[in-house]
């Protein structure tokens, strides 16, 4: 069974957090693929919902595939899209606030044709042409035709102020323990020594970078500000998206049992203030580390270090 399918059969029309990919799928005269769409009948990036046991680009080229007939591959992440500003409720009551990683994609073969479930209709168009279309299309639309090599993440408002109770409790009642995709965020902080800013976890004593998940309601760069002022009591703003994660070591079983698949956004920031201070509730402690003396960190965030630490000019994914 399908991940939206399983979810819906337990949650109804509500609200949730999806997390997507979408994709612009770009040929050799520089235009952009779209499709005409069977659920709101105007025209979309080819793209879909996560599933459990898939990365971010696997899905981005699954999508693809079943949508248009195209073997694609994945060459740079274009944005992430979070803002409330992009919430949708489908034409069958369904409500969502998504979180779509938008790639862009070439071209290696495949015979280009619509499916007839989720497109009625292909067409190419030159990437200073958009159709008619949801919002969030055009910016990514704008965001690919910008071609800049870091990931737009500020589209749209930032969203209000979090819930008092967060998403996971919403979620829990209705799935139990069994495992649902948390968009993520963490944070590589340094100060002026170039010290980084690591801080151990309560729930079993390792470090990591500060981060969390989203919130109904905010955007993904807002709920990692939000997460390491909660958490270290430093004010920051990020400066790029180093990279995006969704990896089989992001699937965690918590010591609750309670199981989660994480398809993180991994920023970039510089501090603007505060006082470093763990909250003693999901931090034991929170200190800056030289390079070379960093204590044992969780799993997931090891990748997130190398590609932190060489610095890439681009996005990595």
């Amino acid at each position: 069974m399908a991940y939206l399918e399983w979810l819906r059969a337990r949650v109804g029309t509500r609200k949730v957090l999806l997390v997507y990919t979408s994709v612009c799928v770009m040929d050799g005269y520089g235009r952009v693929l779209w499709q005409h769409r069977t659920d709101f009948d105007t025209w979309g990036l080819p793209g879909g919902v996560l599933e459990l046991d898939e990365t971010l680009p696997a899905c981005a080229v699954r999508e693809v595939y079943e949508e248009t007939g195209l073997h694609v591959t994945p060459t740079r992440v274009v944005g992430v899209y979070s803002s409330p500003d992009f919430d949708v409720t489908y034409p069958n009551g369904d409500q969502a606030q998504q979180v779509s990683f938008c790639f862009a994609c070439r071209v290696d073969g495949g015979t280009l044709q619509a499916d007839g479930h989720e497109g009625y209709a292909l067409q190419w168009l030159p990437a200073t042409e958009c159709p008619p279309t949801q919002p969030w299309y055009r910016a990514m639309l704008a965001d690919y035709a910008a071609n800049q090599p870091f990931a737009s993440f500020d589209r749209g408002a930032p969203g209000q102020n979090r819930a008092s109770a967060p998403y996971y409790q919403f979620l829990r009642p209705y799935i139990g323990q069994a495992p649902y995709i948390m968009a993520g965020t963490a944070a590589f902080i340094q100060n002026e020594a170039g010290h980084i800013l690591l801080q151990q976890r309560r729930d079993n004593g390792l470090w990591c970078f500060p981060g969390g998940g989203v919130e109904l309601g905010e955007r993904v760069d807002q709920a990692m500000i939000q997460e390491v002022w909660e958490e270290t009591g430093l004010q920051v703003q990020p400066s790029r998206v180093i990279g995006v994660y969704s990896d089989p070591v992001d699937w965690i079983t918590y010591p609750n049992g309670d199981q989660v698949k994480i398809a993180r956004t991994f920023f970039a920031c510089r501090i603007t203030g505060g006082r470093l201070q763990a909250d003693a509730v999901e931090s034991l402690d929170a200190r800056f580390f030289p390079p070379d003396e960093l204590p044992e960190m969780i799993a997931p965030h090891g990748r997130a270090l190398q590609d932190a630490l060489a610095n890439h000019p681009y996005t990595v994914f």
